[in-house]
């Protein structure tokens, strides 16, 4: 099934729901069919209610982890996504709002359609990571090193290490993205910092 290997064919989905290849076509044209249906649910579970009038960073914030969470649920569906386009529905409004966000701040449209593809690759490879091991070097590879053994060791884990790469990248992003606005903007810069400081705070 696609959810848990990444491909599927027709009579196979049949076999898992008991049903007849035939029975499947009475309601799809085939697995493209199957696939736009998927598809279409993705896109739906990724809408999130984006308030215009909202600091741009808590949008980020907000879009970023919702779409990695509704991505985590099933990471083998993720290629559905990266090559196909946004539906005209639900999930085409999540963006234009963003979109509007991003421009009203005064990013370029350039910037603006940029850091829209930075929040799905963001949240692409975060959600493909919520599905790697919680300790990605083993204790024989520290074993061999020295600083990168030292790192491991005095990093918190309290907090899943997805979880704190994530963060870790949005607000990256953020900050960047904050560099690039103050370039047209100067006098924005100062109020930037405080609102993604405080940002952090209630996320954290």
């Amino acid at each position: 099934m696609t959810s848990e290997t990444g491909g599927f064919t027709v009579p196979e989905l049949a076999r898992r729901l008991n049903v007849r290849p035939s029975s499947l076509y009475n309601h799809v044209s085939g697995r493209a069919g199957i696939i736009e249906l998927i598809r279409k649910q993705l896109h739906e579970a990724m809408a999130v209610r984006v308030d215009v009038n909202a600091d741009w960073p808590d949008v980020i914030r907000l879009v970023a982890s919702a779409h990695r969470a509704s991505m985590a649920k099933h990471p083998w569906l993720i290629p559905l996504l990266a090559t196909s386009p946004a539906d005209l529905d639900t999930s085409i409004t999540t963006i234009e709002n963003v979109a509007t966000v991003l421009s009203k701040a005064g990013f370029t449209d350039r910037d603006v359609m940029m850091a829209i593809a930075v929040i799905d690759i963001i949240t692409i490879g975060a959600s493909l990571d919520l599905v790697s091991p919680q300790d990605l070097y083993p204790a024989e590879v520290l074993a061999e090193t020295t600083t990168l053994a030292r790192i491991t060791r005095s990093v918190p884990s309290d907090v899943p290490r997805a979880d704190a790469a994530f963060e870790f990248t949005v607000e990256l992003v953020i900050e960047a993205l904050g560099v690039r606005l103050n370039r047209s903007h100067p006098a924005s810069h100062d109020d930037l910092i405080r609102k993604s400081a405080a940002g952090r705070r209630q996320t954290g």
